[in-house]
C-alpha cells in the first residue's frame, strides 16, 4: 500500500476561522489525545475520504468536498514519521482539507484497538428513533434514514444550509434547537466549525454525533453530548482501497473491513 494517494480536484467547502467556543473546543480534543505520540505511519487522501494510520490503527475524517490549496498535498508526505498530536494540529488551519487531516490524525490516536471493541447490534438510527419517540427531535446531516425516522419520532426538525423541503428556516435555529428533547448530528460539524454551537443551543436535549469523523473524545461528552457513534477500522486495506476508489462509506462498509460501535456518556468518563 503507497503511503499516500493524492485525492483528485473536487469543489471545496467554505473556509471558516477557528474562533470562540469551537476553537475551545478543538484545543482540548487535541490536548487529551489518547497516544499524542504514536508516529504517523501513513495518509490515505480520496475525494470523499482522509485516513491516517497511526501505531497500526486507521483514523478517518470525511474531506466534504475539500482539496488541496497550492502545497498543501506536501501536508500528505510531511506528517508522516511525525506524532499524531502533531499532525492533529493542522485542525487549527482554516483549509478544509488541512482540517480534515487533523481530524483523520486525530481519530487515528483516540480510535481503540479493533480486536477491543465490541460492534453495535443497535444502529444509530435505531438509537435516535427510541431516544426521540414521542419526543421533538432534531436532525443534522444527510442521512438515508431520514424519512423513516420521521415516522418513528414524535416530530422531527432538519437543519440544513441547503434549500431541503420542510428543514427549519435558518432564521429559526436557535429557538426550535432550544426546545428539542434529542439532538442527532453529524461528526462533521466539527469540520464546518459548527459543533460547539449546536452542542450549546440544545441544552436540553440527548444528544447523539455520529458518522465516521466522529472522535472517541470524552471532550465531546463534557460540551453536552450524551451518545458518540462511530467507527471502527478492522482492515486497513480494505478500507483504503475504498477511499482511493472515492466509493460512499456505505459503500465502504458493504466491502467490510469497518465496525460500527457506540459510546455512552456514563461509559467513557467511567473507564
Amino acid at each position: 500500500m503507497s503511503k499516500r494517494t493524492c485525492p483528485e480536484p473536487v469543489t471545496p467547502v467554505l473556509d471558516r476561522p477557528l474562533e470562540g467556543a469551537e476553537k475551545k473546543l478543538v484545543i482540548q480534543m487535541i490536548s487529551s489525545i489518547i497516544r499524542p505520540d504514536t508516529i504517523v505511519e501513513q495518509v490515505v487522501a480520496g475525494p470523499k475520504f482522509m485516513a491516517v494510520v497511526a501505531g497500526g490503527r486507521m483514523g478517518l475524517s470525511s474531506m466534504l468536498g475539500a482539496k488541496p490549496k497550492q502545497g498543501e498535498i506536501d501536508l500528505l508526505d510531511k506528517v508522516i514519521g511525525r506524532p499524531v498530536k502533531e499532525a492533529a494540529n493542522y485542525i487549527r488551519q482554516s483549509s478544509p482539507f488541512a482540517i480534515s487531516l487533523g481530524f483523520a490524525a486525530l481519530n487515528a490516536g483516540n480510535t481503540p484497538e479493533p480486536g477491543s471493541v465490541e460492534p453495535s447490534d443497535f444502529p444509530a438510527d435505531e438509537l435516535i428513533a427510541g431516544l426521540g419517540k414521542d419526543k421533538i427531535t432534531g436532525l443534522v446531516g444527510e442521512f438515508p434514514f431520514v424519512k423513516h425516522l420521521g415516522e418513528r419520532v414524535g416530530i422531527l426538525h432538519l437543519f440544513e444550509l441547503r434549500r431541503v423541503p420542510g428543514a427549519v428556516p435558518e432564521d429559526q435555529w436557535e429557538t426550535v434547537l432550544a426546545r428539542l428533547d434529542v439532538l442527532a448530528l453529524t461528526g462533521t460539524a466539527l469540520l464546518t466549525r459548527h459543533m460547539a454551537w449546536y452542542l450549546s443551543r440544545a441544552h436540553q436535549a440527548k444528544i447523539v454525533i455520529l458518522g465516521p469523523t466522529t472522535p472517541v473524545s470524552p471532550i465531546l461528552f463534557e460540551y453536552g453530548a450524551n451518545f458518540l457513534c462511530g467507527s471502527v477500522v478492522t482492515d486497513m486495506e480494505k478500507v483504503a482501497g475504498g477511499i482511493r476508489a472515492g466509493i460512499s462509506f456505505s459503500e465502504i462498509k458493504k466491502n467490510g473491513g469497518v465496525i460500527f460501535t457506540q459510546w455512552e456518556k456514563k461509559d467513557l468518563l467511567n473507564d
